[in-house]
């Protein structure tokens, strides 16, 4: 266990075609602390300043895009994702989305990935160890068959939110009220799916809260254009 952070780093599946092009998924998670689910805390403790994720890609890979973060991207095939700061027992995603050039079968090394933080009251800025990450190529059928990640699957739909609603929010204010409605009620139909497919009750959650907003913003817009087209 590392000090300051904790991490976890999970693909959306397990192997990939090793003579095809692949898009994979690559869920990071990251704490500090004694993470709990139920836990409350009036004030969070501060573990880490300017937390920082570093990443180099192989040659063979190439970002598609971050869902979650925004990354500065450096030389070549280096990233650097400024992540802000992290308190105790909060848990934080995001999701790099990757393309894969075909490999022969095998593990074969994907990225690598180090911590830069600033430990509390602390100026010095702390690494922790590279941690390099591989995928199995492979020609199994029954391996490239297995289902992909619901975990992974969960938290990419819920960081999608956040860029969702503020499409959403875009067209209602520039009078497309039909498509910003579609837009949330859609990607909260996908929500409740899978949801109801998995027992879910987060998905749920989120599912419930895109209809109410639907319901909200297709109220409020409908009523600026009728009072708009009386006092015009």
């Amino acid at each position: 266990m590392h000090s300051g952070i904790q991490e976890n780093f999970t693909w959306n599946r397990g192997h990939i075609l090793a003579s095809g092009s692949n898009k994979v998924t690559l869920l990071v998670e990251w704490f500090g602390g004694s993470f709990r689910q139920s836990r409350r805390r009036n004030t969070p403790k501060l573990i880490a300043q300017d937390v920082q994720l570093h990443l180099w890609l192989e040659p063979q890979v190439t970002l598609v895009r971050i869902h979650g973060a925004k990354a500065m991207t450096n030389l070549g095939q280096s990233l650097m994702i400024p992540l802000g700061d992290l308190y105790d027992g909060v848990k934080q995603f995001l999701a790099i989305e990757l393309a894969l050039q075909p490999q022969g079968a095998g593990m074969h090394g994907v990225l690598s990935a180090q911590w830069k933080f600033k430990e509390r009251n602390k100026e010095r800025i702390k690494e922790l160890p590279v941690k390099e990450l591989y995928m199995n190529y492979t020609y199994h059928t029954g391996l490239l068959q297995e289902p992909e990640s619901f975990h992974v699957r969960k938290h990419v739909m819920l960081l999608e939110t956040q860029s969702i609603l503020k499409e959403a929010i875009r067209l209602f204010e520039h009078g497309d009220i039909e498509r910003g409605e579609w837009l949330l009620r859609r990607k909260g139909d996908e929500m409740l799916i899978e949801a109801a497919r998995h027992t879910d009750e987060r998905l749920l959650e989120e599912a419930d809260m895109l209809y109410q907003l639907s319901e909200h913003y297709v109220g409020t817009y409908r009523s600026q254009k009728v009072l708009i087209a009386k006092n015009g």
